[in-house]
């Protein structure tokens, strides 16, 4: 196989575009509370600029990595088996690109996409609604609260997105794009 052909991992063109996107976070890996506790302090002194903005990344941020921490169907094999995640936090110069994704069991693909979309169709009354509605069902039914945390963080942000790639037969990656205006 030639050069050309390989799909080889570059680390110094990935050097490079990190410096050149502004990226203030990137991260793939075990999700641990400590690892958490650790980036977000990082996330609050790259952003302390922006204090508006800073803390609706914080919070964001503080969402959806306790998403991946609960709820990412990768696991670590090693150690304490902690689920695995990616989180990425760009700064594009007009507002900052929180992106978070995880592993799904295919199980999950439908109900975490009636999630989103429903989500993206209510505009922020309606979701301030459906979160009042959310967290009453989970009380009512001592769940989880689960789509509460989704749903907070579209609230938090000026543009959600969702999409879903498939992996395998039984898994798909998860990903979240938020973006917060400066």
């Amino acid at each position: 196989m030639s050069k050309e052909d390989s799909k080889e991992f570059n680390f110094f063109e990935y050097h490079n575009q990190i410096d050149q996107e502004n990226i203030i976070l990137s991260y793939k890996g075990p999700i641990t509370p400590v690892l958490i506790a650790e980036l977000s302090r990082d996330i609050r002194r790259d952003i302390r600029s922006n204090k508006k903005a800073a803390k609706k990344v914080f919070a964001i941020f503080m969402e959806l990595a306790q998403n991946v921490l609960y709820y990412s169907s990768e696991i670590n094999l090693f150690g304490d088996k902690n689920r695995v995640g990616s989180i990425f936090i760009i700064d594009s110069g007009v507002s900052y690109e929180i992106i978070v994704g995880n592993m799904i069991e295919d199980s999950m693909v439908a109900e975490l996409t009636q999630k989103c979309d429903k989500i993206k169709e209510f505009d922020r009354g309606a979701l301030r609604a459906y979160k009042r509605d959310l967290r009453d069902q989970s009380y009512d039914q001592e769940g989880d609260g689960a789509g509460i945390g989704l749903v907070q963080a579209a609230l938090t942000a000026d543009k959600f997105e969702m999409k879903i790639l498939e992996m395998s037969h039984e898994y798909s990656f998860f990903v979240l794009f938020l973006d917060v205006q400066k």
